[in-house]
């Protein structure tokens, strides 16, 4: 019996030690496990200015802050609407932005956005278009369509250029949130 315990004893003693030392071991780079990268909302790192204010100003009840204010129950609305009205965020520093989201109105469908230019700059004076849409729509009220496309560059300035709503004088949008989009998710 004790012959059988000290057999035991040194066949677990040399399993232990194939296992430390390695037999067969295969070597496997070091991975980061942190360098994954994801969709980041960056619209509050920026400043909103617009060429066109609601007659409340900036901070009224339906000012241009509340276009960017993360809540899906206010809105920006202006009257009377020109087609030469844009809506510009300026970052500190350069953000790589390929995506963007437009959020309706709480009411009348033909306030909406129809026709726009997303642009960016790096400068605030050259603008680069990104994205350009045509005949838009929104299906129903307080409702968020995002709007994706391909850029590596890291732009300074954003703006959208609406030249067109639905239908009517009057401008309304409930959110416009920017989104820092990583080459590889592009």
């Amino acid at each position: 019996m004790t012959l059988l315990k000290i057999t035991r004893s040194a066949i677990g003693l040399c399993a232990v030690l194939v296992l430390l030392l390695g037999c067969g071991k295969e070597e496997y780079p070091s991975v980061d496990l942190f360098t994954w990268k994801a969709k980041v909302d960056v619209t509050a790192k920026a400043a909103l200015s617009v060429n066109i204010e609601s007659s409340g100003g900036a901070s009224g009840a339906e000012g241009s802050a509340k276009v960017v204010d993360n809540d899906f129950n206010t809105k920006f609305l202006i009257n009377p609407f020109a087609s030469n009205f844009y809506m510009q965020l300026a970052f500190a520093s350069p953000q790589q932005v390929a995506s963007y989201t437009l959020t309706s109105g709480n009411d009348a469908a033909g306030r909406d956005p129809k026709d726009w230019k997303f642009s960016g700059s790096l400068d605030g004076t050259t603008w680069v278009d990104l994205d350009t849409r045509t005949g838009e729509t929104f299906s129903g009220r307080n409702l968020t369509k995002t709007y994706s496309f391909k850029n590596k560059v890291l732009y300074k300035f954003y703006r959208i250029s609406i030249s067109a709503v639905g239908s009517g004088s009057l401008f309304q949008l409930s959110e416009w949130r920017l989104i820092e989009v990583p080459e590889e998710q592009q």
